[in-house]
Order: structure tokens, then sequence, then C-alpha cells
């Protein structure tokens, strides 16, 4: 990876008195009886701007499922080589599942602590080659809004696809995919394309960012007002496309004996 980026980084987050192409943008909690946390946001504008902003939002399901995806220490390719899923900024090419490379366009990331009032902390711990050879290698954890792709022949007959993304949390069987409560602050990063991409993480398929339908979200008014603002690299939410994989639970195929 161009070590360039680090530099960015670091000016982004503590020289933008110098000039440096990051903006911080610190909002106030939409109400202090609510618990809240401290999301962190980097994204390309539409002038293809390095951009950064923090957040302080509500710990809800909908918010954290769009950040609690990877655990830093997670290993993703980009077109200079494998690093760790912290190193990685907007503007970065990464390797998908189909091995192609597509740029970054946002990234979010968050820090969990186990003495918070949260919407759901599980993280879940994918030994190595637990779903095949190199899958993943080495192990990976993923936080509780971590879906990977799944290919199972119900899948075609439930959604009219070949795979579906399922919740990671789906795949525990306290064997060889583990749940985890942290013990300790951990964080989280996840990032958002064009549209809908399977990245291909220790050699696991996950799903990079996309809110699905508005309707299951759950948020209205003011709150899905605030849930946008939390990517500012779109206008509308019909900016984040149709899903081009769909999504299920593994119970659904269960039910299909």
């Amino acid at each position: 990876m161009d070590r360039s980026h680090s530099a960015v980084f670091s000016d982004t987050a503590h020289n933008t008195h110098q000039g440096a192409q990051a903006r911080q943008d610190y909002h106030a909690p939409q109400r202090p009886d609510l618990p809240q946390r401290r999301y962190d946001i980097m994204y390309l504008d539409h002038a293809g701007q390095l951009r950064e902003k923090s957040m302080l939002a509500r710990a809800h399901a909908a918010f954290e499922q769009a950040f609690c995806v990877l655990k830093f220490g997670s290993i993703v390719k980009t077109t200079n080589g494998f690093v760790s899923v912290e190193d990685v900024l907007p503007g970065d090419r990464l390797q998908l599942a189909d091995g192609t490379f597509d740029t970054v366009r946002w990234r979010g990331s968050v820090t969990m602590s186990p003495t918070e009032e949260t919407a759901g902390d599980a993280l879940t711990r994918i030994t190595p080659d637990a779903l095949g050879f190199n899958r993943p290698s080495p192990d990976l954890v993923l936080g509780h809004g971590a879906r990977i792709l799944h290919r199972a022949a119900g899948i075609k007959r439930v959604s009219g696809s070949d795979a579906a993304f399922i919740p990671a949390s789906d795949f525990v069987d306290g064997d060889n995919v583990l749940s985890l409560r942290p013990a300790s602050q951990i964080s989280m990063v996840q990032f958002g394309f064009n549209h809908q991409r399977c990245l291909l993480v220790n050699g696991i398929e996950v799903e990079t960012l996309h809110p699905g339908s508005a309707f299951n979200l759950g948020l209205r008014g003011s709150s899905l007002r605030t849930f946008m603002s939390l990517f500012p690299h779109k206008h509308t939410f019909e900016d984040f496309g149709l899903m081009s994989t769909p999504r299920l639970r593994l119970k659904d195929l269960d039910l299909l004996g």
C-alpha cells in the first residue's frame, strides 16, 4: 500500500489548519437520555477529495450494524498488496470476491466497549479453515453487522439467486465458529463502494456497506435523516442502489429441509 495514504490520514486528523484535505465535523447528540456512540467516518466527496467527520449518534441497531463488521487486524488485498483493514483509506482499491478491484468510497469505524449499553455487541470468530481450505486464513473476527456469502441449493428456491448474504452469527456452532463477548475495547470498520459489493477478507466473502431497505431499518423522520448523515458520500437513500445479492437467514434455508 502507498504509505502516502498514511501521511494524508495524519494530516487530516491533526493538521487541518495547514491545508489538509480532510474536514472534522462534530455533531451534538440527538438526545442526552439515549445511549450514544461516536462514529468515525472518512469518505470521498463528489469532487474526489478525502474528507473526515465524527458524529455522536444513537447506539441503534441500524446504526451499529453499518459499522460493526470487520475487526481491526483483518486482512484485505489492495492493488499494492495485503494490508490490515485499519490501514485502508477511501480512494484505495480493494480486491473483491470475484477477483476484480474496486475503489473504496466510504470508511466507517467505531470502538466498542464492554461497559457500554449497546444494541448488540456479540462478535463471531471463524477459526482457520472452518468454511474450507484457507477460509479463513488466519482466523477472522466479525462484528454483529457482518454478513458473509453463502451458497446452498435452497437459496435459489427462496430467492432466485445462487448465493445470499447470511449474518455471520448464524453460523455459530460452538466448535469452528464461536460467539465472543469482548473483554476490552475493540475497534471495528466497514467499507462502502458505489454499490453493494462482496469483499474478500482473510479468504472469506463479506458484504460491504448497504443499508437494505428504508422500511426494514425501522427509522423515520429525524432518525432517518441522522442515519443518512453518516453517509455523506450519498445524496439520497436511493443512491445506495438495489442489492445485487439478497440477504437471508440460515433458518430460512432450514425450513426447506
